[in-house]
């Protein structure tokens, strides 16, 4: 449950935090002081060990797939999108696990998933037609693809998560995770955010506190020690309360309204998610072992 308000609120402290800092700035310093976190935390017990070549594709896949583009998208979404809106297409992700699992290692879905499957299609139809985004607004319509499409690219490596036969541990394995997804940020900052405008102030110093080491150091390590540990069913159910943490926030906080269609369509979204989610594990491949970081 911590794990899930941590990330539910996020989506409206990175809201927040856009007013402080340019998109590609704001990905540097939440994934720099996330790493720093986990280097000051593992250096001094010499838990920092170079990782295994056999955990390489497991790094590479977490840090480009669900850290360095998941950030990414999730800054310049927001820019556009509101928060709690975001939240919902994010948490999609169990449903595009089924899609792929299906259509990429033909494990033909089952009753529970295709209900989960209709349920959440309609819903996320409801959340992107023209009653709910402005579709002669380029940035939303823009953003809201690409929250799905963020969603899809999780889901690809969760996947890998679960398949993968790890040989270290979640928590030694983050330094080289958040350290692999900085590099191209870094770059991708350095390009195109040259000499870029940071309005530092408590507000600001408050945010990358909360972005970095709270929403990216740990809440990434727990996410993949809770599930690890609890299995599909009890983790994925858990994690459910994220994009309503991220509703009531989004609502509460910043005011962002809620209309019949918005509330449909999450509604059916979140349905969605629980139908694909409470079916018995098909072995590694089995919906949904891995939960998004937001």
């Amino acid at each position: 449950m911590l794990l899930s308000l941590v990330w539910g609120v996020h989506w409206v402290v990175v809201k927040e935090g856009l007013k402080y800092f340019p998109p590609l700035t704001y990905a540097v310093l939440r994934i720099g002081t996330g790493l720093l976190t986990l280097v000051a935390i593992l250096a001094p017990t010499r838990n920092l060990r170079r990782p295994p070549r056999e955990d390489l594709p497991i790094i590479l896949s977490v840090a480009l797939l669900q850290i360095a583009a998941g950030i990414l998208i999730m800054n310049f979404a927001l820019q556009a999108v509101p928060a709690g809106r975001s939240s919902v297409l994010v948490y999609t992700m169990p449903l595009w696990v089924a899609v792929l699992l299906w259509v990429g290692f033909r494990a033909a879905p089952r009753r529970g998933e295709l209900v989960g499957l209709a349920l959440g299609v309609v819903g996320i139809l409801i959340l992107v037609n023209p009653s709910v985004i402005d579709w002669a607004s380029p940035p939303e319509v823009i953003g809201t693809v690409a929250l799905i499409l963020d969603a899809v690219l999780w889901a690809l490596a969760t996947i890998h998560i679960r398949r993968h036969a790890w040989r270290t541990s979640p928590l030694a394995l983050q330094p080289w995770m958040l350290l692999t997804a900085l590099v191209p940020v870094v770059v991708a900052a350095a390009l195109f955010e040259p000499g870029a405008q940071v309005h530092w102030g408590i507000g600001a110093v408050l945010v990358i506190l909360y972005s970095g080491p709270l929403a990216t150091a740990f809440a990434y390590w727990a996410s993949q020690s809770i599930t690890r540990s609890l299995g599909p069913v009890s983790s994925a159910m858990g994690f459910l309360a994220t994009p309503i943490v991220g509703l009531v926030a989004g609502a509460g906080i910043l005011g962002e309204k809620l209309g019949p269609a918005d509330i449909a369509g999450f509604g059916l979204v979140l349905l969605g998610i629980g139908a694909a989610t409470l079916v018995p594990a098909r072995g590694r491949g089995a919906i949904v072992e891995e939960p998004i970081p937001a």
